[in-house]
């Protein structure tokens, strides 16, 4: 018993040396951020409107589906509007939500571009007519944080040849 006692101590005393003698080590980390301001821009399904696939997105698809000048259903939400017999519109609207981080911006402007210029369609949002692919501003007094309504018009000429129709229309806020 006596030697379990003094083996013990042994080794006690063996690991104290130990600590006392261990190496120690320090340093600093420096963090250094510089922070940006930041724009979010995301389309949202207007109660009014059809459904965007991928609402709350910044990617989103508005599908007017298979449609007629003549007859045929239509998705919900969405308004076909005959010109007699020479064209057809159809309109839906969907909201534009634009948000702000870090910065003291107080309105922005919101500007909307087909990426391919059409001539045979016309492509409308509100009142202002996109078709040829330039830059168009929307409005320049944008509200931050609040989802804005805008209407899409797609006119279609009965003369247009059946088939798919597809473009995108590109969307930029900027902060002023």
């Amino acid at each position: 018993m006596n030697k379990r006692i003094i083996l013990s101590t042994a080794l006690s005393a063996f690991a104290f040396i130990g600590i006392a003698n261990a190496q120690t080590g320090s340093g600093t980390l420096g963090v250094t951020a510089t922070v940006a301001g930041s724009i979010s821009l995301t389309f949202v399904t207007d109660a009014s409107g059809v459904t965007l696939t991928g609402t709350g997105t910044s990617a989103a698809i508005l599908p007017f589906g298979t449609v007629s000048m003549f007859g045929g259903a239509l998705p919900p939400n969405v308004t076909k509007t005959a010109s007699g017999t020479t064209s057809f519109t159809l309109s839906t609207p969907f909201d534009v939500k634009v948000d702000l981080a870090n910065s003291a911006s107080t309105a922005y402007t919101l500007n909307a571009t087909l990426a391919t210029a059409d001539a045979i369609n016309a492509w409308v949002i509100g009142a202002t007519d996109i078709s040829s692919a330039g830059p168009f501003a929307l409005t320049a007094a944008g509200v931050y944080g609040t989802a804005v309504p805008y209407t899409l018009h797609l006119t279609i000429p009965a003369s247009a040849t059946a088939g798919l129709i597809s473009n995108s229309i590109g969307f930029s806020a900027v902060g002023g």
